[in-house]
């Protein structure tokens, strides 16, 4: 067995897939920084063109519709998976054309709400791969001793 663990390994290095064989398998939390800065600013865009007109430009949502920021929300995440959320907005949103968004800015999109809802980002994009996406827990609170970064502020379109 021990051969097929250095063959695997071996394999992997010469490949340069080590990083990406480790991040399919480690569970990561929210709160690890698995999305950078820049994804959760295309994030914005795809938000602003999709989604705000439903759940308001704050993300605070309006009437029946929910909010995609705040305790509310995170609650109703807490326990489930990156690509459990991700699934969902496909799937169902928005909810005039649902599955019109691509799994990249889909992605993008959770970037975004981690991102407001004060998850930090880190050095490497979330990628659109179920399978690492998978991987991605979302709790609704930080773990002790993790400082999470502040939501951006929201502003209104104008």
């Amino acid at each position: 067995m021990r051969w097929i663990w250095t063959a695997t390994f071996t394999i992997a290095a010469t490949l340069g897939l080590s990083g990406a064989l480790r991040a399919q398998t480690a569970s990561q939390s929210i709160w690890d920084g698995v999305y950078t800065a820049a994804q959760a600013d295309r994030g914005k865009v795809v938000y602003s063109d999709a989604c705000s007109r439903c759940h308001a430009e704050t993300l605070d949502g309006a009437d029946e519709v929910p909010p995609v920021k705040g305790s509310h929300f995170m609650t109703n995440w807490d326990g489930q998976t990156i690509a459990d959320l991700v699934q969902r907005i496909r799937n169902t949103m928005p909810l005039d054309d649902p599955g019109s968004l691509s799994g990249a800015s889909t992605t993008d999109l959770v970037a975004y709400l981690l991102q407001q809802n004060g998850a930090p980002a880190g050095g490497t994009e979330l990628p659109n791969d179920t399978g690492v996406q998978t991987g991605v827990h979302i709790t609704a609170t930080a773990p002790a001793g993790a400082a999470p970064t502040p939501a951006a502020p929201s502003s209104p379109a104008g």
